[in-house]
């Protein structure tokens, strides 16, 4: 949890200073234009909440105590709006990072990368990180991927509190995954 404020506060931060977690020879690999009207939508939704509580309840220190509540929920729920914007995919300084908004974070090192390609796979799950099926790992959006790296050999991959997983093969989603692809490809080792 500690961590995930950490994340959190650090989008905040990337707000604030108007840059991207990129490195400094990396291409970013944006993959949430299909999901941010809703996370905008639920964010501007939020001060209903206070107008009903300011309405309904009486109490001064309900209220008081509500509103600080709400206040708080807002700005984290901000937070996680910025991710979306400050934490894309990237490819650079010899890795592929794969995100999914602050709660998932893989890293794949470019040599352990067989090929990289368009590839479209309609997911059973609304998005977010699907457990391997066959040693596939699914970091989608929308029910999808459109990307699929396959690597030279397995690979364990940190999910949190669902364990570490092995896998083959990374599919994820990007919003342009043409440029996507390119940008992986050029910055592949020689040998691969």
């Amino acid at each position: 949890m500690k961590r995930q404020v950490l994340v959190l506060a650090r989008a905040l931060a990337f707000v604030v200073r108007r840059r991207i977690d990129v490195p400094p020879d990396g291409a970013a690999i944006h993959y949430s234009r299909g999901i941010r009207p809703m996370f905008w939508a639920l964010l501007v939704v939020n001060p209903v909440d206070i107008v009903l509580v300011e309405v309904v309840v009486k109490s001064v220190p309900v209220r008081i105590s509500v509103l600080v509540l709400e206040i708080l929920c807002a700005l984290a729920f901000l937070a996680l709006v910025a991710t979306l914007y400050k934490y894309p995919h990237s490819v650079g300084k010899g890795e592929l990072r794969v995100r999914y908004l602050s709660v998932f974070d893989c890293r794949i090192p470019l040599a352990s990368i067989d090929s990289v390609r368009q590839a479209s796979r309609s997911l059973r799950t609304r998005g977010g990180v699907s457990l391997p099926e066959d040693g596939v790992l699914a970091v989608g959006i929308s029910q999808s991927t459109n990307l699929s790296v396959v690597l030279r050999a397995p690979r364990l991959v940190d999910l949190g509190r669902k364990g570490t997983v092995e896998i083959t093969q990374l599919d994820f989603w990007a919003d342009e995954p043409r440029e996507a692809v390119t940008a992986i490809r050029e910055r592949l080792p020689a040998s691969v």
